[in-house]
C-alpha cells in the first residue's frame, strides 16, 4: 500500500514532495517506537496540506530546503492534531489502522502528538522565518479554540449555522489559509498575492469541512478515514444536522435522538433518510460549491503558471468526494 495518496496526477511529479516524505521519515527515523509512530500516523494521508505549501511556493523561485521544511512542518501539524482528536473521541482506528490511543493507550498517544508538534516547530525554525512560524503557531492556537468549542457544543440543539462556520474557520479552515500563506512567504509573493493565496485557502477549508459533513453521511470509511457517521455519533452537530434540526417535519425527532443521546442504528438511519428525502445534504454540497467558486476567483491575482491551474484543480477536487 502506498505510504501516501496524492489527490492529483499533477502532483506525484513535483521533486518537494517527494522530498517531504523523505523529511518527514528522517523525523521518525530511528528507534522501532518511531518507525511505528511514522506508519501508525503519517500513513495513507492525502498530503493536502502539505501540497498547498508547495504549490503555493512554486510561483516563483524558492529556497527548496525551507519550501518542504514548512511543508513537512504541515503535514506533522496535521498529523499531531489527529493523535489527539482520537484520545479525544476515544477512536479506535484510522485510515484502516489501529489510532496511537488504541494502540498504546491515551497517555503515551498525548505524548506522542505532543512529540509530532516539537517536531513541526523544530523544522519551522531552521530558517529563522518568524512570518511562517507565526502563522504556524496563530492557526494551532485557533485550531485549539475550535476543537474546544466544538467539544464544550456537543448535543446542543441550539447551535446556529453561524455557530458552526465560526468554529470550523478556527477548527479547520485558518490552517489551510496559513499553508497557503507560508508557501507564499517562502517564495516571495507581494503583498496582495499573498493575500489572495491566504483567501484561496481559507474558502478551501470551508468547502473541505462542508464535503466531510455529507461525507459523515453518505461516505465510507476509505474516503474519511474514520466510521461513517462517527460525529453525529459523538454529539457533534455537523451543518446537515443543523439545518435539519430547523425543519418542521423532522427537526423535533431529531431534536429527541440527539438530546437523549439515542444513536441506535434506527434512529441514524432515520436522520439518514431525513437528510436525503429533504434535499438538505444537497443543499449543503450547493453550498460547498460555491465557496469553491470564490476561492477560485482569488487565483486570477495570480501569475498564469502551472500551480495555479493545479490549485484550481485541486479546489475541484475538493468537491468531487461527495459525488
Amino acid at each position: 500500500m502506498a505510504i501516501y495518496q496524492l489527490p492529483l496526477r499533477e502532483l506525484q511529479g513535483l521533486e518537494e514532495l517527494k522530498q517531504v516524505e523523505i523529511r518527514l521519515r528522517e523525523v521518525c527515523h530511528g528507534e522501532d517506537k518511531w518507525t511505528l509512530l511514522f506508519s501508525s500516523v503519517l500513513q495513507g494521508g492525502k498530503r493536502l496540506r502539505p501540497a498547498l505549501v508547495v504549490l503555493c511556493g512554486s510561483f516563483l523561485p524558492a529556497p527548496r530546503s525551507e519550501l518542504v521544511d514548512v511543508a513537512a512542518a504541515a503535514e506533522l501539524i496535521h498529523a499531531a492534531s489527529l493523535v489527539h482528536d482520537d484520545i479525544i473521541d476515544h477512536a479506535d482506528s484510522r485510515r484502516g489502522q489501529p489510532t496511537i490511543s488504541k494502540r498504546w493507550g491515551e497517555q503515551r498517544a498525548v505524548l506522542y502528538g505532543d512529540f509530532l508538534f516539537a517536531q513541526a516547530f523544530t523544522l519551522l525554525t531552521n530558517h529563522g522565518h518568524t512570518g511562517i512560524l507565526g502563522n504556524m503557531t496563530r492557526a494551532i492556537s485557533l485550531m485549539c479554540q475550535g476543537e474546544i468549542e466544538q467539544f464544550n457544543l456537543r448535543y446542543d440543539c441550539r447551535l446556529s449555522e453561524t455557530d458552526y462556520m465560526s468554529y470550523i474557520h478556527r477548527k479547520t479552515a485558518f490552517f489551510l489559509s496559513a499553508c497557503c500563506l507560508s508557501g507564499a512567504e517562502v517564495c516571495g509573493l507581494s503583498s496582495l498575492q499573498q493575500k489572495s493565496l491566504a483567501a484561496f485557502g481559507l474558502q478551501l477549508g470551508y468547502a473541505f469541512q462542508l464535503t466531510d459533513d455529507i461525507l459523515d453521511f453518505r461516505g465510507n470509511t476509505s474516503d474519511t478515514g474514520k466510521p461513517v457517521l462517527h460525529d453525529l455519533a459523538e454529539g457533534y452537530l455537523t451543518l446537515p444536522v443543523i439545518r435539519l434540526l430547523r425543519n418542521n417535519h423532522h427537526g423535533p425527532t431529531v431534536r429527541q435522538i440527539i438530546e437523549s443521546r439515542n444513536f441506535t442504528a434506527d434512529n441514524l438511519a432515520y436522520i439518514k433518510m431525513a437528510l436525503e428525502s429533504t434535499g438538505i445534504l444537497r443543499e449543503v454540497d450547493q453550498k460547498a460549491r460555491m465557496i469553491i467558486q470564490r476561492a477560485k476567483q482569488n487565483l486570477a491575482r495570480l501569475p498564469n503558471k502551472p500551480p495555479r491551474a493545479t490549485l484550481t484543480s485541486l479546489a475541484n477536487h475538493i468537491l468531487q468526494r461527495t459525488c
